[in-house]
């Protein structure tokens, strides 16, 4: 008994070494990511709001026929180490990411944005390691933000992000319809029409039903209302005729 006692005391205290080595782990793996790994991150549409969510980040919006860019090219590189540990480093490929480069204003190759806190900071001197390591550190406090409505990573160039998609997506579509599917572009035309008619069809339909059933629930209780008025009033009318013939 003394020997299975001690055993059931044991189980709990080694659960709970077990948890509290787990717990540590996840920290430890969290810790981790949330951390700037010395390495350029390449930057797409489909990953652009959960890499910038993690934390301060420096951009190279770059071409690949650019030769501007390809002289930043290595600097860039050393910017990463550099930065390990402080700074997340990044850099898009513009003319392939079109609707990234278009949510973030890009009008030339290269441009270099650091986004922080909700803002967006243009960069502009020269494109040495030193400077731009220092721009990334402190310096972007001299430079004046973008404004709200053009930073990518508030809630609002969250919700730009969205319609700047949009023409690509509908590209795509138009490819598999057109490649897949083989259909002509009168087809698609038909069938991208279609599909709003048919919604507002929808949206008349579901609006007709409601109205029509708020009016005769509406009509309904009206009738009740006047129904136990004239009730009331009928009532009142004979015990007004009982009282005068009884005196």
């Amino acid at each position: 008994r003394a020997q299975q006692h001690t055993s059931m005391m044991m189980a709990p205290r080694s659960l709970r070494a077990v948890l509290a080595v787990a717990v540590v782990a996840c920290f430890a793996v969290e810790s981790a990511r949330a951390v700037p790994s010395g390495k350029v991150i390449e930057l797409t549409e489909a990953n652009f709001d959960e890499e910038v969510a993690k934390g301060p980040m420096l951009i190279d919006v770059y071409a690949e026929w650019c030769g501007h860019c390809k002289q930043l090219a290595p600097v860039w590189d050393q910017l990463a180490v550099e930065l390990e540990g402080e700074i997340y480093v990044a850099k898009v490929n513009g003319p392939k990411q079109k609707a990234l480069a278009k949510r973030l204003h890009v009008s030339a190759y290269p441009t270099i944005l650091l986004l922080r806190d909700g803002e967006m900071r243009e960069y502009s001197a020269q494109r040495t390691l030193a400077q731009l390591a220092a721009f990334g550190r402190k310096g972007w406090r001299a430079v004046k933000p973008a404004p709200f409505y053009k930073a990518p990573n508030n809630w609002f160039g969250r919700m730009s992000g969205v319609l700047f998609r949009v023409p690509g997506l509908a590209e795509d579509a138009y490819k598999v319809l057109k490649e897949q599917f083989n259909l002509s572009d009168v087809t698609i035309l038909f069938t991208v029409l279609a599909i709003p008619v048919s919604i507002g069809m929808l949206c008349i339909f579901a609006a007709d039903v409601y109205i029509v059933q708020s009016v005769r629930a509406a009509s309904a209780a009206q009738r009740y209302r006047d129904a136990l008025l004239a009730a009331q009033r009928q009532q009142q009318a004979a015990l007004a005729a009982g009282a005068a013939g009884a005196s």
